[in-house]
């Protein structure tokens, strides 16, 4: 028995919503380094928290884990400011002093996917953050369930959307998307 999926079109208004992966990592003790993943963590995007991420990057000496930590976390602060290409920069940044952290990944393809963009090359940043393990798998799932949407992947976009919810299901996004679609048994 074969399983038809059908998705009403809405624009994806969850994609606006997304909300960034944090870094998931910060030094101990009260440092910059903290702060800038503290503001992350809180929402908090003034220029006061990058000025604390920058401090932590100029003033630190931070090792790979934590420098890459810190550019996430100034990229998410950025992603906020809609100053994307910053936000980029930084990303690919943390993936360079750590090809092991997750969100750096995840967040490079969550910054493509609030620019509209549909470009199935940003896959494999979500793959790679699944792989390695994000914090933020939930978040994964769907950014992986809007870009198969997007490219026409519906049963693909079903499933990763149903996984979102089931990982999260307080989260609204996934489960208003999911009641755009229909299934149906043939």
């Amino acid at each position: 028995m074969k399983s038809l999926f059908t998705a009403a079109l809405a624009g994806l208004a969850g994609v606006a919503a997304m909300t960034p992966a944090i870094a998931g990592t910060y030094s101990v003790g009260n440092s910059y380094a903290r702060d800038c993943w503290q503001a992350a963590h809180t929402r908090d995007h003034d220029t006061n928290a990058l000025y604390h991420c920058n401090l932590a990057l100029e003033q630190e000496g931070l090792d790979s884990a934590n420098r890459a930590a810190t550019l996430v976390n100034r990229g998410v602060l950025y992603m906020r400011n809609r100053d994307y290409s910053s936000a980029d920069r930084d990303f690919k940044r943390a993936v360079s002093a750590n090809v092991n952290n997750p969100e750096a990944y995840l967040n490079m393809a969550i910054s493509r996917l609030q620019r509209n963009e549909n470009d199935t090359s940003m896959m494999p940043w979500i793959e790679k953050a699944l792989a390695l393990n994000t914090e933020e798998q939930a978040l994964a799932y769907y950014s992986r369930g809007v870009l198969n949407e997007r490219n026409g992947a519906i049963r693909q976009a079903y499933y990763d959307y149903m996984k979102a919810h089931e990982l999260a299901p307080d989260w609204d996004e996934p489960t208003r998307d999911l009641a755009r679609y229909k299934v149906v048994k043939k």
